[in-house]
């Protein structure tokens, strides 16, 4: 994929991201969840069965060996999957919002292990998804 490629997925994934947000606001998750679905399926070939069904110690080498994604890309994909795993959470879906935030998290710290450079923008995310799993185990367990 060259530059001009990555940058057209980055702008369109960005749209679909304030969508997202606006759904979440609106109450219509259902909606939201289609259009990640979607999303999921035209940019990245996967859909959310992959992303619940494979264990999340091999979640980075499925996406960097069989879908062959790049740092953009796997960037990218962080950003729509951490939005799925909120609007899970805000369904109570407990279980499939930890399956989904857990893979986020894989994705970050995959992404600050191997980029050149230390993102303050990453490091704060993967502290925002840390709390929420916490929230999470704690409400599990409950």
């Amino acid at each position: 994929m060259d530059n001009s490629d990555v940058l057209k997925l980055i702008d369109e994934v960005s749209e679909v991201l304030s969508l997202l947000i606006e759904l979440k606001r609106k109450g219509r998750f259902r909606e939201a969840l289609e259009k990640i679905d979607k999303t999921l399926l035209k940019y990245f070939h996967l859909d959310s069965e992959f992303i619940y069904s494979v264990s999340e110690d091999f979640f980075i080498d499925a996406l960097k060996q069989k879908k062959n994604l790049t740092f953009d890309q796997l960037s990218t994909l962080a950003e729509l999957l951490n939005e799925h795993g909120e609007i899970l959470l805000e369904q109570n879906n407990l279980k499939q919002s930890q399956k989904v935030l857990r893979n986020t998290l894989k994705i970050y710290y995959f992404l600050n292990e191997e980029q050149d450079f230390f993102s303050f923008k990453n490091m704060n995310k993967m502290l925002l998804i840390n709390e929420k799993l916490s929230k999470i185990n704690v409400e599990i367990k409950s």
